[in-house]
């Protein structure tokens, strides 16, 4: 089934790109001429209420300047194969109309609302006046560079470990399609499609499909979330389900890593409306949940060549099953503003970071239902607070979660994370950044481990460490330079960085132990492809500092865009989170 989905993927990838949309062709190159622009009329200062006469969409592909002779092939390969994003498109997450009085704020909101598609580089939206008492609005947007390419590399034999391909914004629709493999070794091999449009239902809607076979397992998501962009929504909602199958390993030390097998399904149905003004509001909701957690309680070693029986003599930890079904209350409370920014997340390109504070709620009570018994009430709270403006920014975001067990009387499946950040820009080119992240887990109900192994919690350098702990605290330090480079293909740059982190034990985490400070110190080199991307690509170059027998020096490749979301929580600390919270919901971009 996953090899017909890979297949049909691929077909769609091929496919879509030179499909025609209301009869015209929308290749980048094709015959369909742009909007003519604005440009020599007479631009307005401001939307004061002006009747809004017309609406124009210019659509950029990714490189708009012309490159010097050597690279301009590039340039004329990416116009070639590059399909811009639709007007259609862009005109669904605008916030007026034509005919309609012309609104600063909605103005501002509609862009900003753009600049966050992650299929778009920048977007802008100006207003000339028309000559008739009203406005023309001028909205030009330069896309992404939408072409997946990530092979997954190793020095020995074979080279080539995996593969990514597929397209960001295929046919120009705003919609992401994507295959990948990776060699399963002693195994299966992973094979998954991954399906996303920002655009779905033809309105501010976000639809996700993944489907990926794993070693000996399957993860299937399927999400429809109306997020709440901004202010001026009255309603967001949100429907998911899924579930997967797979190993859960556990780190222990001088032994050998030994995992336990954890299958899990859920669901999620539930809506939230707005009250109050704008700026300063409460978002008052409800959702259904369906959560199902069991266990193995056989461990097994997974080596090179296979499956393998753990013959040690470590205790194996149990998991108690979990089987319910909830009504939850949402509640939020946001009095936010938007500031627009350059170079803090990403290298060069603009984000609008959130001044102020929000807070959101989700309490459960579960309901006896059919084979649903279990008794539980379900608490989960996530707080955010920003201060600062575009040369200095401070962000803190904050998010926790437990389960009240009716039963025992007793709190558990505790987990709680979160990342404090300062950002300074002294001058153009230059960006300092100093941040802490903190993650804990205590009575778990499902297979849970931190580490400083993890790519995204831990700290370089310890990708093999074979110790965990229940309580994780990271900080790291990195100052970025921009070098000025003429050829308008990327933006380069260099950063030196320094790591520290450490771990706790807690009785209730399994094989957890307390260690000392561990750290790295490195230079990266950094680029954003096309200029002012907000997708950071990047080499580290890591020397451990550390007393680790595992440490080691490392160079890691990654392509991450971080502007979107202030915090995500590592792959570590999300395997013990309940499924159901509604975090897309709430994500308040």
């Amino acid at each position: 089934m996953m090899e017909r989905c890979a297949i049909a993927g691929a077909c769609l990838a091929v496919c879509l790109p030179w499909c025609t949309v209301s009869g015209q062709d929308v290749r980048a190159d094709g015959p369909k001429q742009p909007p003519v622009s604005s440009r020599g009329r007479l631009p307005v200062t401001g939307c004061a209420g002006q009747p809004i006469s017309d609406i124009i969409v210019i659509t950029q592909p990714p490189f708009t300047d012309r490159l010097p002779k050597r690279l301009e092939w590039v340039r004329r390969t990416v116009r070639r194969t590059h399909v811009n994003t639709r007007d259609d498109v862009v005109r669904r997450f605008l916030l007026m109309k034509v005919g309609e009085p012309c609104n600063q704020i909605r103005r501002a909101e509609s862009e900003r609302i753009l600049r966050a598609q992650p299929f778009l580089v920048d977007a802008r939206i100006r207003a000339f006046d028309d000559e008739a008492g009203g406005v023309r609005l001028e909205v030009e947007t330069r896309d992404d560079f939408s072409m997946i390419f990530a092979p997954m590399l190793q020095l020995q034999s074979p080279l080539l470990r995996g593969m990514r391909l597929g397209d960001s914004n295929l046919g120009g629709s705003a919609t992401l399609a994507s295959i990948n493999w990776r060699d399963g070794r002693g195994y299966n091999d992973n094979l998954g499609v991954n399906v996303e449009n920002y655009a779905f239902g033809r309105g501010r809607n976000e639809f996700r499909l993944a489907a990926q076979r794993n070693r000996f397992g399957q993860d299937m998501r399927l999400e429809v979330v109306r997020p709440y962009y901004t202010d001026f929504q009255r309603y967001a909602w949100i429907g998911s389900l899924g579930g997967t199958r797979e190993p859960i390993e556990f780190r222990r030390g001088d032994l050998p890593r030994n995992a336990l097998t954890v299958r899990r399904e859920f669901a999620n149905v539930g809506a939230v409306q707005r009250f109050g003004s704008v700026g300063r509001l409460r978002l008052v909701g409800a959702s259904l949940t369906r959560e199902v957690q069991s266990t193995d309680a056989h461990s097994y070693l997974l080596t090179r060549d296979g499956v393998r029986s753990d013959t040690s003599r470590a205790a194996v930890p149990t998991f108690r099953p979990q089987r319910v079904v909830r009504l939850n209350a949402l509640l939020g409370v946001r009095a936010i503003r938007f500031v627009q920014v350059q170079g803090f997340d990403a290298l060069t390109g603009a984000q609008d970071v959130r001044v102020g504070m929000q807070f959101g709620l989700v309490a459960g009570r579960s309901m006896v239902v059919r084979q649903a018994r279990d008794r539980d009430n379900f608490l989960a709270a996530n707080l955010y607070a920003g201060f600062g403006g575009t040369r200095s920014f401070m962000g803190l975001q904050a998010v926790t979660e437990g389960r009240y067990d009716r039963d025992t009387k007793a709190w558990d499946n505790f987990v709680s994370s979160g990342r404090l950040a300062w950002y300074f820009r002294p001058a153009i080119g230059q960006t300092t950044v100093v941040e802490s992240e903190w993650s804990a887990g205590r009575d778990m109900r499902v297979p849970f481990q931190l580490s400083l192994a993890d790519r995204e919690g831990g700290v370089l350098g310890h990708g093999a460490s074979r110790q965990a702990g229940a309580r994780r605290l990271v900080f790291r330090a990195e100052q970025r330079l921009v070098v000025p480079t003429r050829l308008n293909v990327a933006d380069v740059g260099f950063a030196g960085f320094a790591e520290a982190g450490r771990l706790w034990a807690d009785q209730t985490v399994p094989y957890g132990i307390s260690t000392p400070w561990r750290g790295a110190v490195g230079v990266s080199v950094l680029a954003a492809v096309p200029p002012r991307s907000r997708r950071l690509w990047r080499v580290d170059f890591a020397l451990p500092i550390s007393a680790d027998p595992q440490r080691r020096f490392e160079v890691r490749f990654s392509s991450v865009d971080r502007s979107r979301v202030f915090w995500n929580d590592p792959r570590d600390v999300q395997v013990g989170r309940e499924r159901t919270a509604p975090s897309s919901l709430f994500t308040w971009p």
